[in-house]
């Protein structure tokens, strides 16, 4: 009969441990794990982005240790942190040390630059990173400078604004966030929405079905004296009346700040949770062409009519 007892209460043990492991430690660092390789995919896919666009020789991409992980929704991770780009002068002797872009006085030799970034990883099996963003920290002028000379062709082929006092593609003017998530239209219910989920310069904007992607997230920024920067969460560039247009039916599309009038709005409330986004630059506001309900309805500018297609919501 001892020996009974004994054998019951060392499975009863074994049974309680299996438990705890199961339903507690274990799943803790398998969900840590899953957060840390999110981490790693978002760096790297950062790291790439950053080299890519910023060019040159000896590029040097650091992490520091602050990353921070939020879960979106049941796919998304989204990872944001700080690091350091810094670019090593080894020009010496090297004939290949005559690129100019080494010669960049913001990266003399020993030099660097803080950013910070974000990304959205995918927790599905098969990876995968979108929403890539970084934003360089200090003389934003010679980075805006460097961007709209990389950017100037297709400016004049598109007839845009070329106003090259401001900050280039992939910085954010200076502010505050007052407002980050969909703005949806009152008459569709449909969001804000960049073309294709596209990073170019000058993609259209349209409304599409609202589905948590990042180029339908928006920071609006607020710049001081009530007005405000609308900056797409996917490619970093902000609403932009075309081509400085200030008639009804000009044209609405993203490109890289630069603070001209043409990317400043108004948000005035109208009623309730509703308001009309006002252009600082002719006083017409964001509409949905033809009151369409579609998806792909173009946005454009026109007089305030007071009507529902003129009227957005600042919440999913």
């Amino acid at each position: 009969m001892k020996n009974i007892v004994v054998r019951n209460a060392l499975m009863t043990g074994l049974v309680g441990l299996a438990a705890i492991v199961v339903g507690g430690s274990f799943s803790t660092v398998s969900a840590q794990g899953s957060q840390d390789r999110a981490v790693d995919q978002a760096q790297q896919a950062v790291r790439r982005q950053i080299v890519r666009q910023e060019g040159g020789r000896n590029v040097s991409v650091d992490f520091n240790s602050d990353a921070q992980t939020d879960v979106r929704s049941r796919s998304e991770i989204r990872v944001s942190g700080t690091g350091t780009l810094s670019r090593n002068d080894s020009r010496g002797n090297d004939p290949r040390g005559n690129d100019p872009r080494n010669n960049d006085s913001r990266y003399g030799a020993g030099r660097s630059r803080e950013f910070s970034y974000e990304a959205l990883v995918s927790r599905n099996r098969f990876g995968g990173v979108s929403g890539v963003r970084y934003d360089l920290r200090g003389d934003r002028s010679d980075n805006g400078d460097r961007n709209n000379r990389r950017d100037g062709d297709a400016n004049r082929d598109n007839g845009r604004d070329n106003d090259r006092g401001g900050y280039g593609n992939g910085n954010r003017p200076a502010g505050r966030v007052s407002y980050s998530g969909p703005i949806m239209n009152r008459h569709s219910d449909k969001g804000l929405d960049v073309l294709e989920q596209s990073n170019r310069e000058g993609a259209n904007i349209q409304q599409w079905s609202f589905a948590d992607q990042p180029n339908q997230n928006w920071d609006v920024i607020d710049l001081g004296n009530g007005e405000s920067a609308i900056i797409s969460r996917q490619s970093g560039r902000a609403i932009t009346v075309q081509g400085g247009r200030d008639s009804n039916g000009a044209n609405i599309i993203q490109q890289s700040w630069r603070g001209s009038p043409q990317q400043r709005w108004r948000f005035e409330q109208t009623g309730g949770d509703y308001y009309r986004i006002v252009s600082v630059d002719n006083g017409k506001v964001l509409d949905v062409t033809q009151a369409g309900k579609e998806n792909g309805a173009n946005i454009q500018l026109w007089d305030y009519a007071n009507q529902a297609n003129q009227q957005w919501r600042l919440r999913r």
